[in-house]
């Protein structure tokens, strides 16, 4: 797949390609960029994560439950990427256990950013998915992700989450009021 970009008078011809597991290192490189990006990480944070990333992409992919995307400048800069994660999802009414692709991981290189990069990456996944009969995708959006997102006509879902790891005590809310 090949999509042009023009920023600051040049024009910039993207290619995407199917990622393999020869290039985990480069998407444990992408998936550590774009954390740092979202709030700066400890050292020993990214240790952590990139080497356990690592081993999980690499297996995911040869399980044939991770698909990835990078995406080259004509002359082989990675410009970006991202990945579309099939994973289990629990029955519910009117649907059986089954996978569901979960768009993940999707980074562009500040050197290319605001050139459809990161589009380019979810039409794709969002493709790839309809081909396979899956009737939807969903991700967790950075703060910065959201407008890209939006523009492409994904919608916002409500999660919540608790922070196991904080001291603060649990509060139980009842008639309106928060008690310890």
């Amino acid at each position: 797949m090949v999509r042009k970009s023009a920023r600051r008078g040049a024009d910039v011809t993207f290619n995407l390609r199917v990622a393999t597991p020869k290039d985990v290192r480069e998407l444990v490189r992408q998936r550590h960029e774009m954390f740092e990006d979202m709030r700066p990480r400890t050292p020993e944070e990214h240790s952590v994560g990139d080497s356990a990333y690592g081993e999980w992409a690499r297996k995911k992919m040869q399980e044939g439950v991770l698909r990835c995307y990078l995406v080259e400048t004509a002359s082989g800069e990675i410009a970006g990427g991202g990945s579309v994660w099939l994973r289990e999802v629990q029955p519910s009414p009117g649907r059986p256990a089954r996978l569901t692709p979960y768009l993940m991981s999707v980074f562009t290189d500040p050197r290319f950013r605001r050139m459809g990069v990161a589009s380019l990456v979810v039409r794709e996944a969002e493709r790839w998915a309809r081909g396979h009969g899956y009737p939807e995708i969903t991700l967790h959006a950075s703060k910065k992700g959201r407008r890209v997102y939006a523009k492409l006509g994904w919608e916002r879902t409500w999660e919540m989450r608790a922070d196991l790891a904080s001291e603060k005590p649990t509060r139980r809310v009842t008639a309106g009021r928060a008690r310890s």
